[in-house]
């Protein structure tokens, strides 16, 4: 959790937009955040929060207490002026009822209707939807009025992390804010000083990478455990056939003692994929630089993407460790008549 606006690692171009706007009365309507999971979205919108409803310090300071009722009321995520809405960990989607209330009580509760209530305490409301990425066509539908006429009193952030996954009448009614994927400077910094983790600094750049920039990812891929799984892994990948069966037991090994939950099952298996996709990547420059590109690489590199897009898509657990297994075998990108497209 960032602390206050001076402790922001990385984007440090927001806080001069943030401020300027607040300063000039501009800041308002429907923001769209948008980056690399684990670059501190969540954080700057709850920083943004303790910002506006801060009771000792006005807005325009850009420099809330933290330790007022309000500020630790938002942190707490109990202010009365704040509302998030975030998936549920059991759902694919963000149920509708979250966001207009139960068939029997619509538009009576939930995010749009909370949004529009006047605020109780403070001067604002600030409300925050967390996984924008996961709104249906039929959620998305029920957003676009109140995302297109906000209560003037009303911030509304989505969060989420490109505008490609937003559906378009999303992105037009909001104003995007981009925040870029941390330096190799600013990740390291977070990881060792902020999360306290030890490691090399070529250990964490290469976790980065793997992760795609997602720093909770990348603390995930650099646990002691995970190291000696991607070097198992990296082994049965690195044959020049790879054995189906020995990728198909590490990799269930490893979705197994994740637990039995489907959710923390399916994060297991996408940090497997990532690092399947960082392997490939890594083989395709070595390759390139020798000018011994081979397609089977990138056919099995497009199979370890595809296979985060299945993964996305509900696909069942086994079959999804089974087809994948066998394609990497074979080198096969595993386009099953735009199955993962």
């Amino acid at each position: 959790m960032i602390d206050g606006w001076s402790s922001l690692i990385g984007n440090d171009h927001l806080r001069g937009w943030f401020a300027n706007s607040i300063s000039q009365g501009r800041f308002g309507g429907s923001l769209l955040f948008v980056g690399p999971s684990g670059v501190g979205k969540r954080s700057v919108a709850t920083l943004l929060a303790q910002t506006l409803l801060c009771d000792r310090h006005p807005a325009r300071e850009m420099n809330p207490c933290g330790q007022c009722e309000a500020c630790v009321q938002v942190r707490a995520e109990t202010h009365p002026d704040v509302i998030r809405v975030r998936k549920p960990k059991d759902k694919t989607t963000i149920p509708v009822d979250l966001l207009i209330g139960a068939p029997e009580v619509r538009m009576q509760e939930g995010f749009c209707r909370d949004v529009r209530l006047s605020p109780y305490c403070g001067k604002r409301k600030v409300a925050i939807l967390e996984d924008a990425d996961f709104l249906n066509e039929e959620g998305a539908n029920c957003l676009l009025k109140t995302l297109e006429e906000p209560p003037a009193d009303a911030v509304i952030i989505l969060v989420g992390t490109s505008e490609q996954k937003q559906l378009p009448t999303i992105r037009s009614r909001c104003q995007v804010i981009r925040f870029r994927p941390l330096s190799d400077a600013d990740a390291i910094r977070l990881i060792r000083d902020v999360h306290q983790c030890e490691a090399s600094d070529e250990a964490m750049i290469e976790a980065v990478d793997i992760a795609a920039g997602d720093i909770s990812a990348a603390l995930r891929l650099l646990d002691e455990s995970t190291r000696q799984f991607r070097s198992a892994l990296s082994d049965a990948l690195g044959q020049r056939v790879p054995d189906p069966a020995m990728i198909r037991r590490i990799v269930t090994d490893r979705m197994e003692g994740a637990g039995k939950e489907s959710p923390k099952r399916r994060a297991a298996l996408r940090d497997v994929f990532a690092m399947c996709i960082g392997h490939y990547r890594k083989v395709m420059r070595d390759q390139a630089s020798e000018s011994q590109a081979r397609m089977i690489t990138l056919a099995r590199l497009d199979r370890s993407v595809r296979a985060l897009r299945e993964l996305d898509r509900m696909a069942n657990l086994s079959t999804l460790v089974d087809c994948f297994a066998a394609d990497l075998s074979v080198g096969t990108s595993g386009d099953r008549g735009g199955i993962g497209s």
